[in-house]
């Protein structure tokens, strides 16, 4: 059981693991996972990946294992390998509109990190991967000032013709207008501007 973020509940859940009592913690690790605790989120996603205290499913503990590795947990990348292996080509196309969909509320609602982490999910969950939509997204990221967001997009943009670079960086010029304007004045970064 990953031990990092510890709070009452999380300690609870993990003494719980420890003496068996997989489905107690296991109701604990959800709702700690749901409200973003990385490692609540690896541990759900082991106990659902053994069926401990919840039924087995490989699609759910993929699902939190991907949550945590793409908001930057570590011990989650090994999990969310194994996990993505298990996963047919159908299953793994929903777990990246799954993660699509949730990363896009969140970016809505002004949580930073959010924009890099959609590039991410096109670039290695999607098979083949959709290298000109995750340049978008790190082009964005980068626009946001997210942190690494800069090397994700030149890397991103390196393996396109200059058509497709030309046309993903007018694209990121549209949607940053767009992603500003949705963006409370509260949450809106520095670079929106005047927007």
């Amino acid at each position: 059981m990953a031990q990092a973020e510890s709070g009452s509940g999380f300690d609870q859940a993990v003494t719980l693991a420890r003496s068996g009592q997989f489905a107690a913690a296991a109701a604990i690790f959800v709702d700690l996972a749901q409200n973003g605790n990385r490692a609540a989120q690896v541990n759900l996603a082991v106990l659902q990946a053994k069926g401990q205290g919840t039924p087995q499913d490989d699609q759910a503990a993929a699902y939190w294992a991907w949550r945590a590795r793409l908001a930057g947990e570590a011990r989650a990348i090994a999990l969310s390998d194994l996990m993505l292996e298990r996963l047919t080509d159908s299953a793994r196309t929903k777990l990246a509109d799954r993660l699509i969909t949730d990363l896009s509320t969140q970016a809505e609602a002004g949580v930073p990190g959010q924009f890099a982490a959609i590039g991410r999910v096109e670039a290695q969950l999607r098979n083949p991967p959709r290298m000109e939509a995750a340049a978008l997204w790190f082009t964005l990221a980068a626009a946001f000032e997210e942190p690494g967001a800069l090397a994700l997009r030149e890397v991103s943009m390196d393996g396109l013709e200059a058509k497709a670079r030309l046309a993903v960086q007018e694209r990121a010029g549209a949607e940053f207008a767009i992603w500003c304007a949705k963006l409370s004045r509260d949450a809106r970064p520095q670079t929106c501007g005047q927007i």
